[in-house]
């Protein structure tokens, strides 16, 4: 491959990036008051329970120990502790036990972690318990480069108050938490003589139309065999085309939240979606559904051009697609009609590292000082452009790759897989009913997921983040 990607080592992921919708966002005001850098903690100590990534037995704040950002997060722990006199007690284990020791301390009352770190699709469910403490008046949430962008953090947004954070400004921490851009293997375009899609991303043309040109271009004879425009899972499909018209799962409209797909624009995506995956573009996907690594598996072997991927299959481990292919590059997916332009949607179920303060930590606000100096940018990494820089020299084969991604990444939102949510907007690709007739069907279900879940995390969103 093109790069030595020397410092990604099993990328755990970075999920911060910078988004550049921040000056769009209401000013917000905390209630906080300590000066960051100034405060003497007395001695105070801090014990923090932290989840690790995937197999790695070795962690350090996220890292595997030896890289270049571990070293960097050791020196800021050292660091904190010698300036605000405090100290900072690492507490490592698997998702599960951690979130288990967690409850287990919260419901007896005792006091032991202050501070937690684990999967969002566990966290949610603390969030939902009452087990952590609100966010919004002990650190700056509108600083949304460093903790993460309001639909970023949906599932830890909770009626009127944010129950967690992420650590946005940390290179590589949440590179696989989310899904699903579309990597296209550029020598196969380059030998049928197209031109390259990323220009397409370039020119503002790249829409449901010309996605559909590109697939019936790149299907083409090899050998005796069908290589396939694109290979994906029916359920990605789905939810990408949907939010690829400027659409959310949840919505405000007529003064009520509503889930997106009982909107004008949410049944023209999944009309779209339908029609593509069962009619129009059915010649040119893979037949067989490419979920579990299968897709992954087509791609590396040249039996497509494009892949509908995971974060973890892009660049996860030594098995992922960055470290294995020579020549790719990395599309969102394309924009309807009513999509915002330039702003490219994924969807996550959970992201890595998810920071939160459990209810019964000692002292809430103190832990938040720590957490706040704690996460501050990496020198080196200060900047959105910085951050572009570096995936561009380290991870991708061109800097508009990393400006996919990171614009990608930036626009995630929750899924609300486990509430339910998703499964109206798979079955129109899957089900041979009309999607008028699936979304009349699924309305009262849907209406109940909207009043238990959506409705308070919307509520969360606009009490702490306004309109």
């Amino acid at each position: 491959m093109k790069k030595s990607l020397r410092f990604i080592s099993i990328v755990l992921v970075f999920l911060f990036v910078l988004s550049g919708c921040t000056s769009e966002e209401p000013e917000i005001v905390p209630e906080y008051s300590f000066e960051v850098g100034a405060a003497d903690l007395e001695g105070f100590e801090l014990f923090w329970g932290f989840a690790k990534s995937g197999s790695n037995d070795d962690n350090v704040f996220g890292y595997i120990p030896g890289t270049a950002l571990a070293d960097l997060a050791l020196e800021r722990e050292k660091d904190i502790q010698s300036r605000l006199n405090c100290k900072i007690n690492m507490e490592y284990g698997d998702f599960g036990t951690i979130n288990s020791s967690m409850q287990a301390y919260v419901m007896s009352g005792a006091p032991h972690y202050d501070v937690v770190t684990n999967e969002s699709y566990v966290l949610v469910d603390a969030v939902r318990a009452g087990y952590l403490t609100g966010l919004s008046t002990l650190i700056d949430v509108s600083n949304t480069d460093k903790w993460g962008t309001p639909n970023m953090l949906q599932s830890l947004l909770w009626e009127d108050d944010l129950y967690g954070v992420v650590p946005f400004a940390w290179p590589e921490l949440l590179y696989t938490s989310f899904g699903y851009p579309i990597v296209v293997n550029e020598s196969i375009v380059g030998r049928l003589g197209q031109v390259d899609p990323r220009e397409f991303v370039d020119e503002g043309t790249w829409t449901w139309d010309k996605f559909e040109e590109c697939l019936a271009a790149y299907t083409h004879e090899d050998a005796g065999r069908t290589v396939y425009g694109l290979a994906t899972h029916d359920a990605y499909f789905a939810m990408m085309i949907f939010l690829s018209n400027g659409n959310a799962l949840s919505a405000y409209a007529d003064d009520a939240v509503v889930c997106g797909a009982y909107t004008d624009p949410g049944f023209v995506a999944l009309e779209r979606a339908s029609s593509m995956f069962k009619e129009t573009c059915k010649d040119y996907i893979h037949p067989e559904d490419a979920h579990g690594g299968v897709g992954l598996n087509y791609f590396l072997n040249g039996d497509v051009v494009m892949l509908t991927t995971y974060g973890s299959e892009l660049l996860g481990n030594q098995s992922s697609i960055m470290y294995q292919a020579e020549n790719v590059g990395l599309l969102p997916y394309p924009q309807g009609p009513n999509a915002v332009p330039g702003e490219y949607p994924s969807y996550h179920e959970s992201l890595l590292f998810s920071t939160s303060i459990p209810v019964n930590a000692k002292d809430p606000a103190t832990a938040a000082i720590i957490l706040d100096e704690m996460y501050e940018p990496f020198e080196g990494y200060e900047t959105k452009d910085d951050i572009i820089s570096y995936m561009a020299d380290q991870i991708f084969f061109d800097a508009r790759d990393a400006r996919v991604f990171v614009n990608m990444l930036a626009n995630t939102e929750y899924g609300f897989f486990k509430e339910g949510a998703r499964g109206v907007i798979q079955s129109a690709v899957e089900s041979n009913t009309s999607v008028a007739v699936l979304l009349e069907s699924n309305e009262d279900k849907y209406n109940d997921i909207v009043e238990d879940y959506m409705k308070n995390h919307y509520e969360g969103r606009v009490s702490v983040y306004g309109e």
